[in-house]
């Protein structure tokens, strides 16, 4: 009865079946980190488009205010800046550190330096 533990073939088959194991986890892991890289390589592709986007557009933006007549009507200044104001995204700053920053802020957003 013992002998059936003790055999060398089945100790090794056992051996085979848990590195068998370990190796199909281990692919499941990889393949899972593969997925998320790629989700990420995504991510900072989509965020290179947009900021090559938004530089084509301050660029154009610059050019444009300098072929312009620098005089203007208090009016016109008033409402190309309010037009400024409302196209300028919002961005959001990493923390200085993980969790040494105070509670966020009213609106459940982190308090900005500047």
């Amino acid at each position: 009865m013992f002998q059936r533990f003790m055999n060398p073939t089945v100790i090794y088959m056992r051996r085979i079946q848990q590195g068998l194991e370990e190796a199909r986890m281990a692919a499941l892991e990889h393949e899972s980190a593969a997925e998320h890289h790629a989700a990420l390589a995504n991510m900072y592709r989509e965020r290179v488009r947009r900021l090559q986007a938004e530089m084509r557009a301050v660029t154009s933006e610059a050019t444009s205010q300098a072929a312009q007549p620098e005089v203007a009507s208090e009016p016109e200044v008033d409402a190309a800046a309010e037009a400024a104001a409302a196209a300028q995204v919002h961005r959001i700053t990493p923390r200085s550190t993980k969790r040494e920053d105070g509670p966020a802020g009213p609106s459940g957003l982190i308090p900005q330096a500047g």
